[in-house]
């Protein structure tokens, strides 16, 4: 009789145990919360979907749970703000901006909503500042990038940029590199287009008026880079590009030395993490800046230009074969 006792009494303690184990499993799911992120983007464009794909990565990483909605504008400036204000009706927990001209629609129909940017040049120029904004700039050393091209080919004395008039982004950096010129002996040539059908034209117009061509940050551009690299090669002049994208257009760009989008969206995620678990607020982190650039050169037209390959810049760049 004891014995049977006992092992009722262990029988129970068990059942009792399991069930609490039970019910401490359950209520930890219960305490997971799921996050809602708004995800705007100006355009498809590598860069951009590398600064999208480091993001969700680095949510992943950080046990975030989130149904993510995932908009794309297309270029167009008004789709932006119907994106930014869809987010705003759905009550997101958070909205992560890809380009200036994405995170300025959201500033313009929320300050609640947390903000976190990425892809944006110069936060301050485009008076993207505020209690529920943060992010990323993807702000690129233009004099040090300005100086590779007589590091490249010697006699280069006129740059050209091509830039969308409609992207305050590409006016800051244009107003940049023609301030950096400056200390450096070098004279920026520019042209504005309103739309890609302006592209050719541009283009033809630019090769005509300088020795080499300097590739900003702009979503237009970007959209015709293949064709920009194909006329700019076959003038055999010199092309450097600001950043570095996953794209199988980069090899037709001679040189592009720039900063890794998947970098910044791993930081703005880390952001983005730190506002929703932690409840710090936006305007107490700090707007996160690139601290290294990668080198990338294809070969195929360093041949063809009748470079040096042994140039230190060539010499210890990633090779694109």
């Amino acid at each position: 009789m004891k014995k049977l006792m006992s092992i009722i009494l262990i029988s129970s303690l068990l059942l009792t145990v399991g069930c609490s184990s039970s019910d401490n499993s359950e209520k930890k799911e219960e305490d997971v919360k799921k996050y809602k992120i708004g995800i705007t983007q100006l355009i498809e464009h590598p860069a951009l979907d590398d600064a999208r794909k480091g993001f969700e990565e680095e949510l992943k990483a950080k046990g975030i749970d989130a149904e993510i909605i995932y908009k794309n504008a297309q270029g167009d400036v008004a789709t932006a703000t119907t994106i930014a204000q869809g987010f705003t009706d759905e009550k997101v927990d958070l909205i992560y901006s890809i380009s200036t001209t994405s995170t300025q629609a959201a500033k313009q129909v929320t300050n609640n909503i947390p903000i976190v940017f990425s892809a944006v040049t110069d936060p301050v120029k485009s008076e993207l500042e505020g209690e529920n904004i943060t992010g990323v700039s993807d702000k690129t050393p233009i004099k040090e990038q300005l100086e590779l091209f007589n590091k490249l080919q010697d006699g280069i004395k006129k740059i050209g940029i091509i830039y969308s008039t409609s992207e305050t982004n590409s006016q800051i950096q244009v107003a940049d590199a023609k301030e950096a010129s400056k200390e450096i002996g070098l004279e920026i040539v520019d042209i504005g287009i309103n739309n890609i059908n302006d592209m050719p034209q541009a283009i033809d117009a630019l090769i005509g008026k300088c020795d080499g061509v300097y590739v900003i940050t702009d979503n237009l551009v970007a959209k015709s880079l293949d064709l920009l690299t194909s006329k700019v090669n076959s003038a055999k002049k010199v092309l450097i590009m600001s950043y570095v994208d996953s794209s199988t257009s980069s090899q037709n760009v001679l040189l592009a030395n720039g900063v890794s989008y998947v970098d910044f969206g791993k930081q703005a995620g880390d952001m983005a993490a730190k506002i929703l678990l932690e409840g710090v607020k936006p305007s107490s982190i700090p707007v996160g800046y690139a601290d290294r650039t990668y080198n990338t050169v294809s070969m195929k037209i360093v041949k063809d230009l009748g470079l040096d390959e042994n140039n230190p810049i060539i010499k210890e760049a990633q090779k694109i074969e």
